[in-house]
């Protein structure tokens, strides 16, 4: 079994990872451009790219999370990669970028029968609707960067319960909990009503549906929040592993044919 690298570009910017045989990243490298990792990487060694704004033609809602079949060729410097498509759903218009569609790949491949929603809970979060193995529907909030622009602490004790309860059923303390970061710079329930607006306003995502939470390196700590923050409205709901997956998406392009 063959090292390989994933080369990925998400939050505006690429990180190499190199994969062992096994699915364990053995390095990990980040860089504004692609073609200095590149250049790092032994011309021998297989490349996968997942990337959100290489050329590709996205692919529309519902559909698997991966094409069936070769997957398009994407040029990088000298090199020709197989290349990871993004989704589009058209009404309302929602991107799902080509390092989300691995994700949810990753986690098809291991649970093919999954039927839920899936919540990357990245700096702009993905709510995906998954059935028979396809990308039904999707929604987005952006409460992680919305967060790190108020300059608030991360912080998931009891005020952050509270406000999290509070900001679903009386919105307007969640205003003024947002006003009082902006203030002061201070407030221990910012982050607690910034994710409960986004649970308010994704309620028909996770009312009585099977959720899994996966964790991103674009809000690093940010998925555990999420996780506490639904369990406490009661919901089935659990944490999974958003590297894991993404590596175990992307692996599915050296084998085609097994492409779910």
């Amino acid at each position: 079994m063959t090292d390989w690298i994933a080369l990925i570009e998400e939050d505006g910017r690429w990180r190499a990872l190199r994969v062992d045989g096994l699915g364990a990243i053995t390095d990990s490298r980040t860089n504004p451009s692609p073609r200095p990792l590149l250049a790092q990487a032994d011309p021998q060694t297989e490349v996968v790219l997942a990337a959100a704004s290489i050329g590709i033609e996205t692919r529309a809602l519902p559909c698997t999370p991966l094409p069936e079949g070769a997957w398009p060729v994407a040029e990088v410097g000298e090199r020709s990669l197989p290349a990871l498509p993004g989704l589009m759903q058209k009404r309302p218009a929602e991107p799902i970028t080509p390092p989300e569609a691995a994700r949810i790949a990753g986690i098809l491949a291991g649970a093919p029968h999954f039927d839920g929603v899936i919540w990357i809970c990245g700096a702009t979060a993905l709510w995906a609707h998954i059935s028979a193995g396809e990308v039904v529907s999707a929604t987005r909030a952006g409460s992680a960067a919305m967060l790190a622009a108020l300059g608030a602490p991360l912080r998931a004790g009891a005020d952050f319960d509270a406000a999290v309860s509070d900001a679903l059923s009386r919105p307007e303390r969640a205003s003024r909990d947002l006003a009082e970061q902006a203030l002061t710079g201070q407030s221990s329930r910012a982050a607690g009503a910034v994710l409960g607006l986004e649970l308010a306003a994704a309620r028909p995502w996770w009312l009585g549906q099977s959720v899994l939470a996966l964790t991103s390196p674009t809000a690093p700590g940010w998925g555990e929040v999420c996780l506490r923050a639904l369990q406490s409205q009661g919901a089935q709901v659990t944490l999974g592993d958003g590297e894991a997956a993404l590596i175990a998406g992307l692996a599915q392009a050296r084998h085609p044919k097994e492409h779910p």
